[in-house]
């Protein structure tokens, strides 16, 4: 029998109904790991060697420690820009000191913003899962760099996100992630920011916390967990294995993590997708970094989250016309086969 289950943090209902599997597995194929693709690819843009023919602007980097790398790479990870921007920058401006333009009943604005690339490694064939800390961390690190000089009176809040394998959007198979900074603050997060002040304003507590310290107590949807970080998969959770990281002391902005706290988030996110990927032989997801405008850092009622959706089934007619989605695998099930991972 399903089971309608309600996410505490935004109200929003989903259906667990694991019966909809009808007896067929999860996928219906599965993706080859990563070490059966090259180290190197000579069509890539984003091969280090390929430089001289595919030209980028680099607009900031974390230096390799080996100089005589295999990759030939004088860069761990690298910021880069986009050629193909969803925003451009623009003339700096102060917000709310222009009214948007019109066009009859409508409103409109200029694109300005700021499009990032970063490179998460030289070499073509990797990915978080097999990847080291000591890699995950320096591409931490670039997103706290460029996440701090992206903070300007042309953004209000920037969005970090990664797309990995066709299915989730991803274009190209170099790992790589992308950062958006932009003036107009997306409905969604509004609305993840309205349900969150509502609840504290209700209960005088972080319902992000409140969520945190319940998981923790239960441990049966817990996947891992460090001194500063732990990922779970939400007990409504949207879609198949889906999983959130956060931090256990309560912090509102990504910005704010503290140098002691990168090596542990670093860590966290190597396990955590190094689970997935063994789990489910390396599928598509989405990392989305759930952040709160700049303006609100340090508030006592959001927390800043990562988002893990793995793309393993298409949504059918009544997603789409309901908004309500239908998980087939329970999340106690599946953080248990997670945990069940031997690293």
């Amino acid at each position: 029998m399903s089971e309608l289950r309600q996410n505490l943090a935004t109200k929003e209902w989903v259906i667990i109904a694991p019966e909809r599997l009808k007896g067929d597995p999860l996928q219906s194929s599965a993706n080859p790991l990563m070490d059966s693709f090259p180290a190197y690819e000579y069509e890539c843009p984003f091969c280090p060697r390929n430089i001289d023919r595919y030209q980028t602007v680099e607009l900031d980097s974390i230096p390799h420690p080996d100089p005589a790398n295999s990759a030939k790479s004088k860069w761990l990870a690298q910021c880069i820009e986009n050629r193909y921007k969803i925003f451009s920058e623009g003339p700096a401006s102060t917000p709310g000191s222009a009214e948007f333009d019109r066009e009859g009943i409508y409103r409109r604005m200029a694109g300005h913003g700021n499009h990032e690339l970063v490179i998460e490694s030289p070499e073509h064939n990797k990915t978080f899962a097999t990847m080291t800390v000591e890699e995950i961390t320096a591409v931490v690190r670039l997103y706290l760099k460029r996440f701090d000089l992206l903070r300007d009176s042309n953004n209000l809040v920037t969005v970090i996100f990664k797309n990995s394998g066709p299915r989730s959007g991803a274009s190209q198979r170099h790992p790589h992630s992308q950062i958006v900074g932009m003036k107009v603050v997306p409905n969604y997060i509004r609305f993840l920011l309205e349900e969150a002040q509502r609840y504290f304003d209700s209960n005088g507590i972080c319902v992000f916390c409140k969520m945190i310290d319940f998981e923790l107590q239960k441990g049966k949807r817990i996947v891992y967990q460090n001194k500063g970080f732990v990922s779970y998969v939400p007990y409504a959770a949207f879609v198949p294995y889906e999983i959130r990281i956060f931090p256990q002391e309560h912090d509102a902005l990504l910005g704010d993590m503290a140098e002691g706290e990168v090596i542990d988030f670093a860590d966290c996110l190597q396990k955590t997708m190094r689970k997935l990927y063994l789990a489910l032989s390396n599928p598509d997801f989405n990392l989305i970094f759930r952040n709160p405008p700049y303006a609100l850092s340090g508030v006592p009622f959001y927390h800043w989250h990562l988002q893990v959706v793995p793309h393993i089934r298409h949504p059918g007619g009544f997603e789409l016309g309901s908004r309500v989605n239908v998980n087939v695998v329970l999340p106690e099930e599946a953080a248990g086969n997670l945990r069940r991972i031997e690293m």
